[in-house]
Formats: structure tokens, sequence, C-alpha cells
């Protein structure tokens, strides 16, 4: 129990002059009915029976989405809701939610919830605020990110998640000049860190020590700052004044940045510490292609996906083949196939292991290369490229019967069902991987599977004060992974420093009880008629036709009066759990 009783008269007006009828109106406009036998009319019936405390005790008060549906059906007009909420200040500890679904499965722990009650309120440029209180590319995030939280979002219970990840970015491109308003640096510390790569771990652990005092330098091999966010994804998704903009402000915070020093030859660890580096954060990523053993890959005509996209972003001409076939389905060759076509590709084919529904790209990013003519061949990999004069011909293809064992392992069978494909260029796009020979030559931390091996908690390797974080210690993973991996990184750098390890700007989501802000004030959680009916904004996107031969960002920015009708569709859930534990939405 959660130590709160609810009195019968609670229930009392409802019993009393709206009893409940049984008729199933409810039950058949729920969305979630039969869902782990949910069902409105049975938690009626407990409440009309004066069994409250016995329906409290199960999941179904909080399996309820509150989305108000039921109420719009009721021929005898009862509020359900309000039969919902004190049965949820009842239920046992073990069947309240500890946060929004949204925020528990964004690993940056934004306050979704919130920023998105803002956008609601016409007001983007607080919203702002409040996603630049957890990370600080709220315009990067907002473009590419893969949002986890959407999938998450109850409102696809009810019909369509919010569209999160257009929301941040609408608040983002909406404001201007915040960045330097909300930065706040606190007192030289005199400790000096360094940080190996300025990719999205690297610069978010840059940051969140430059703010807590302490002198920072980033070492970056490249000629810009970014990492795989400039030289992995094109500006069709994610464009470069967008990039820099966001990247430069957070350097202005006093970060120091030398670019073209690599790591292993410019610099090692041993000459960081005899620089005076306290601590070292390693965020290198893993920005090579891996590499696979196939006859023909010493053929003309036949690239790696990751050096492609990088030869791309850094503007180096490349000559591109009539028809290009590549091998892949993640989303860096998702990424490849739809670069090829805007410099000069007429014919693209990608072909993977997966199959359509097991590919690894994110769903949106198929359906996008799909709209763009790129023809998909699933379920085959490449045996053999063919050659003729020197150049690729053409590549044989077996079909995968299954990519994965039982034990989940990949571990690709296939069957003897083969075709060869004619092609002029290949472009090889199956994986990622880091250069390690870096630490050649002097003590080097421990590796597991190509990866440096930490501390999952702490980013912290086995050589004191050295750690590292994103993806060279976690494999393949999204932007706002590594960004949390750079925050985890940060706390743990500023301890082994001497200070408390707090760096970042939380405080709003605040303990029952407390004030919660101006923005909530009023809130009772009544639905307006129709609330469960809105459907998902579409955001706006470049007509097909105008995407080729140039990198125009494809996405577009909600309108406000868009952006502000989707944010009205959001459930509140962490207002829901406050009013659902029996506490009180106090104004400032």
């Amino acid at each position: 129990m959660n130590g709160k009783t609810v009195p019968a008269e609670k229930f009392g007006d409802v019993r009393m002059f709206k009893t409940c009828e049984q008729c199933g109106c409810c039950s058949s406009a729920c969305p979630i009915t039969g869902v782990d036998g949910f069902n409105i009319r049975r938690i009626l019936r407990h409440v009309e029976l004066d069994l409250v405390e016995e329906i409290a005790h199960t999941p179904f008060p909080w399996a309820c989405t509150t989305c108000g549906r039921c109420e719009g059906v009721c021929p005898n007009g009862i509020t359900i809701l309000d039969i919902i909420r004190p049965l949820r200040s009842m239920s046992p500890g073990e069947f309240v939610p500890d946060g929004a679904p949204c925020i528990r499965a964004c690993p940056g722990n934004i306050d979704i919830p919130g920023y998105v009650r803002l956008i609601a309120q016409g007001k983007p440029r607080e919203a702002c605020e409040r996603i630049l209180e957890q990370v600080p590319f709220p315009g990067i995030l907002g473009r590419v990110c893969t949002h986890p939280c959407e999938e998450k979002c109850r409102r696809n219970e009810v019909n369509a998640p919010i569209s999160i990840c257009a929301l941040k970015r609408f608040a983002a491109d909406k404001t201007e000049d915040i960045f330097e308003e909300t930065l706040r640096v606190e007192a030289d510390t005199g400790r000096k860190t360094a940080v190996i790569g300025a990719g999205p771990a690297g610069l978010t652990a840059a940051f969140y020590l430059r703010k807590k005092g302490h002198a920072v330098t980033i070492f970056e091999k490249k000629a810009k700052p970014g990492g795989m966010m400039r030289y992995g994804i094109p500006y069709y998704r994610l464009p470069e004044d967008v990039l820099d903009k966001e990247i430069n402000r957070l350097l202005s915070a006093g970060i120091e940045l030398r670019t073209n020093k690599r790591f292993g030859e410019d610099f090692h660890l041993t000459q960081l510490q005899a620089e005076g580096f306290e601590s070292v954060f390693i965020a290198m990523g893993l920005p090579q292609s891996r590499k696979i053993e196939l006859e023909g890959v010493q053929l003309q005509g036949v690239s790696w996906g990751v050096e492609f996209l990088t030869e791309v972003a850094e503007k180096k001409p490349i000559e591109m083949k009539e028809k290009v076939l590549v091998v892949g389905g993640g989303n860096v060759a998702v990424d490849v196939a739809l670069t090829a076509l805007r410099i000069g590709a007429k014919e693209v084919t990608m072909a993977c292991l997966e199959s359509r529904q097991e590919m690894p790209a994110n769903p949106w990013e198929v359906a996008m290369a799909l709209e763009e003519g790129v023809k998909l061949m699933p379920s085959r990999g490449p045996t053999r490229i063919i050659g003729e004069n020197g150049s690729v011909a053409g590549v044989d293809l077996v079909r995968c019967t299954a990519v994965f064992d039982d034990g989940g392992n990949f571990c690709p069978t296939f069957d003897d069902k083969t075709e060869t494909v004619g092609t002029d260029q290949v472009i090889l796009a199956v994986g990622q991987m880091t250069d390690l020979s870096c630490f050649d030559g002097e003590q080097a931390c421990s590796f597991e599977k190509d990866l440096i091996a930490v501390n999952p908690e702490t980013q912290e390797t086995d050589m004191p004060g050295v750690f590292a974080g994103g993806d060279v210690s976690n494999g393949p993973g999204t932007i706002i992974e590594a960004i949390a991996a750079g925050k985890r990184a940060a706390d743990a750098i500023d301890r082994f420093l001497g200070g408390e390890g707090i760096i970042e700007d939380s405080g709003r989501r605040k303990p029952e009880g407390e004030t919660i802000g101006l923005d909530l004030q009023n809130y009772d959680g009544k639905r307006e008629k129709g609330f469960a009916d809105l459907g998902r904004v579409a955001f706006p996107t470049v007509p097909v036709s105008e995407r080729f031969h140039n990198f125009c960002e494809v996405d577009r920015c909600f309108s406000d009066e868009d952006a502000i009708r989707e944010a009205k569709r959001c459930l509140q859930c962490d207002l829901e759990l406050i009013l659902g534990r029996g506490g009180k939405l106090d104004s400032a």
C-alpha cells in the first residue's frame, strides 16, 4: 500500500446518481480492452459493489491510459476517470509506475512531458530550456534521434504516439540565443581533463565537465568536430549549419578544441599526463567500416560505407557509377544508398542478410529509401564480387535463411539459391569498428571484442584516471546513447577530480507535494471531448522530386499551429502519475 486510503464517499456520487448499467459502451470504445484482461466494466462493477480496495489491488487502474474515450460514449455521463484516479492512489507499490514511460525510455532522461506541455501552451522557448536541462543538442536530436521514447509513448495504445522528436526540433528551431542565457559555468577548480574525440559522447562530457569549472581540452583527429554526427550522417538529415551552431555554442563555454590531432601519433596518454591532465575521457567512436573477407573486394569500384560517407562530408570528389549495390541493412547502409542517389547514381539496390522485418535500420529510414526509389533485396548475402577488366561487373548473392541461431547469436545460415546481380559499383556497409593500434607502445586499457572495457556505471577503464565511453566502449549505438554515456563519464570524472558529480540542470520534476511550476496550475486531468481521437500530425517533408542532386534537408519543421495541435495530444503521464498517487499539482 502507498499509505493512503480513499473513503467510500469518494465514489458515492457515482453509485448514487449515475449507476453503471454495464451496457459495454465504454469497453467497446476503450483502446486497450482485452489487453492483459483489462476491462472498464469490470472496474466499474467492483466500485459499484463496494469492492473498491479489491480492484485497486490489481494492475487495472494503472493500465488505463486516461484518454477519456470511455467517458465520451457513456450514455449516463459517468466521469470514469474520476473513479480511476482514486483507485490508483490506493494501489500497492508494486503496481505504481516509477515515472512517465517516455522519460524512462530516454537514455538522456529528458523531461519529455514537460517540454511537450510547454509547446502545447505556445511556449517553445521555455520548452527548449527544459530540454537543455538534460542534453546540449536539442536541434541535432530533434532531427536524428531514434526516439525510443515514442515506442513507449502510451498515446500509442490509444491511436499513435506523440511526435516527440519532431516537437524537440520545433522547440530548438523556434528559439534563438537561449544557450548563452541558460549556460552557467562554476568557478574554475584548477583541475584539467582531456577528451579524445569530438563526437557526441566526447562533446557532452567536455561540456558538463566545463560547467563544473574544470579546464577541458578536446583532441580531435579530423579538421572539424562532430564525429559521426558530421562524418556519418548526411546533410539531408542533419544540415551542417545546425551541427556547427550547436557545437560552437557548446565550445563557447570555454572548452579548448585541438583539431587534426591523432591519438597514438600526435599525442599519447603519457604525454597528456605530462602536460598536467589529471583525467582522460576516450571517446573515439567507431569511425571505420568493419571489413569482411570477400573475393573481389580489391576491384576498382568497391568501397566501404563509413569511409564513403566521410568522403562525401569532406566534399571530396567521388566518381559514381550508374548502377550501385549497397551491401548491408543498417542505418549506415541506408544513408549510403540515399547519398549515392544524390551524387549521381541512377539505380541503387540494397542487399542484406536480414529479412525486411529484421533489418536493423530504422523503419522510417527504410521507408524513405523505398520512397526515393532504392530497391531492396533482403535475405541475401554476397559470396563474391565479380570483376571484368579489373572493375566491378556484378555480385553473386546467396539466400540467407536465418541471421541468428536459437541463442540469438549472429550465425547466418544459407540455402543453395544463388543469383548474380549486375552492378558497376559496390559499397559494403556491414558494420563499424575503431583502430585500437593507437594504444601500441604504451600502457593500454583492457579490451573486450575490439572495444575498450569500462565500468558501465562510470565509464571508467582499469587505468587510473582514464575513462571511455560511447561507441568505442559500447559498440555501435545512437546519438542519444552516446550523450548519455558522456553524461555518466562527466559525473564520474567530476567525482574523480574532487567534485560532487552532479552534472546536469535537473529539478523540474520535483517530489510530490512540492511546487512543480506555473505551467501546471489548474490541471485537473479533465479531457476535452474528442481528445482520444486526435490523430498524429504529420510534419512536412520536401517532395521526392526535389531531393535528387542536392542535400537539402528532407524533413521540415512543424508550423506553430501544427506543433501546438500535436503537443496537445499528450496524455501527460507524469501529471497523471502524481494525481494517481493522491498528490497535488501546486502552482508556483
